[in-house]
């Protein structure tokens, strides 16, 4: 009988390590080592850290630098509803992934995965990621920088800031959640004015979001960014998928680095031969995913503010986020938008199993999306145990539980 030895750790209680073979069948006690203290994510201006991380994962001191890094963005302030309750979804979809624990790789970095037992499919395997925290809605800019004259600052301004120059110092990509659409506007304006990148928009939605109104038509909101994005030229073009309803005259717009693909006409290869044809076209360096979860049907997903029924199946629309992820361009970042929150002290709704779900999708896209760029950029380099020296895959440092 093969002797199985410890792959992930689950548990630390007291000064006493905890660890699980492959298959979660043998348990092992482990001596103590710095390497498998779990690694702090960055103390950030204007960021609280989570208390229970995403996935209640953390990733060891011995691990590389995470890839991704998931941040909130509790902001609702740039939506038409009042009272809207966006700015608490990114609370609500944190406890509904503790539902999901993810274990931290002993051998390499990785940890053990989430599996999606509709397709036997094995996600985030590879995926080196971490939670950041949320935004707190304070006021003041990072550094004490004032705003230029007509300049708006957000609440959530001083941690963004702070997200984005540690993800840039780094080399993670930043995963936003929020909030309300308006959010994906500010990311990008400012990762433009930090990268200077020729960024695609890959914009799943319902909507157009690109409103034009007689009184507040100036100001970015979640129902116009991306008409502020393309006139302003901080992205090179937006690529629109699953649009689908009936508009009002005043709410249609052209642009000639507007390309949509209604919800009628999505499937993963129209996707993967738009995307392909527009980076081409508008010479795009680099691209950003925003997914609207109005994009889905309100059947799947229905705690939204501006519901539109008739929309893809939820396989259809992650087979295409998935297509999108797989285009030969670098993703420098993503965000989820739009959905609803819940109190902490209620029941989480079992809907939002379907907004976790396509968000573990958008993370195993863009962790796979990263690796393989960063093989093109370095085809030598190769993953290596990163915790070998640790000694905790030997019998000498470990006992069976």
């Amino acid at each position: 009988m093969k002797t199985s030895e410890p792959a992930y750790l689950i548990r630390r209680i007291a000064d006493t390590w905890i660890a699980a073979d492959e298959t979660f069948s043998q348990f092992y006690e482990l001596e103590h080592a710095e390497e498998l203290e779990p690694r702090c994510p960055p103390e950030l201006p204007g960021v609280e850290s989570a208390q229970a991380p995403f996935f209640l994962y953390r990733p060891l001191s011995g691990h590389e630098v995470p890839r991704l890094a998931l941040l909130g963005i509790p902001y609702s302030g740039g939506t038409s509803i009042r009272h809207s309750s966006v700015g608490e979804f990114v609370h609500a979809l944190r406890e509904e992934s503790w539902k999901k624990v993810i274990y931290p790789s002993l051998s390499q970095g990785g940890n053990s995965s989430l599996y999606d037992i509709g397709n036997g499919k094995k996600l985030l395997h590879t995926a080196s990621i971490q939670d950041w925290g949320t935004c707190m809605m304070g006021e003041q800019p990072l550094d004490g920088h004032l705003p230029i004259e007509g300049e708006t600052v957000h609440p959530y301004q001083r941690g963004l800031e702070a997200a984005l120059h540690q993800a840039m110092h780094q080399q993670t990509r930043l995963c936003c959640i929020g909030g309300d659409h308006s959010i994906t506007y500010e990311v990008l304006r400012r990762m433009s004015e930090i990268s200077g990148n020729r960024t695609m928009l890959v914009q799943f939605d319902a909507h157009h979001d690109c409103g034009i109104d007689a009184i507040y038509q100036e100001n970015p909101s979640h129902s116009n960014f991306v008409r502020h994005l393309l006139e302003q030229g901080t992205v090179a073009a937006v690529v629109q998928i699953g649009l689908r309803g009936l508009r009002s005259a005043e709410q249609m717009y052209r642009h000639p680095g507007l390309i949509q693909i209604p919800a009628e006409q999505i499937n993963p290869d129209r996707v993967s031969q738009v995307l392909n044809e527009v980076r081409q076209r508008y010479g795009a360096d680099s691209a950003y995913l925003t997914f609207d979860l109005d994009s889905l049907d309100p059947g799947s997903f229905p705690y939204v503010d501006f519901p539109i029924a008739g929309g893809p199946t939820w396989q259809n629309i992650r087979d295409c986020v998935t297509a999108a992820l797989e285009v030969p361009i670098l993703y420098q970042g993503m965000d989820m938008v739009e959905g609803q929150g819940v109190q902490a002290d209620h029941r989480i709704p079992g809907h939002y199993e379907m907004a976790l779900r396509m968000l573990v999708y958008m993370l195993d896209g863009m962790d796979r999306n990263q690796r393989q760029h960063s093989m093109l950029a370095c085809p030598d380099t190769q993953d290596e145990g990163v915790l070998s020296e640790a000694g905790v895959s030997g019998n000498s440092h470990r006992r069976e539980v």
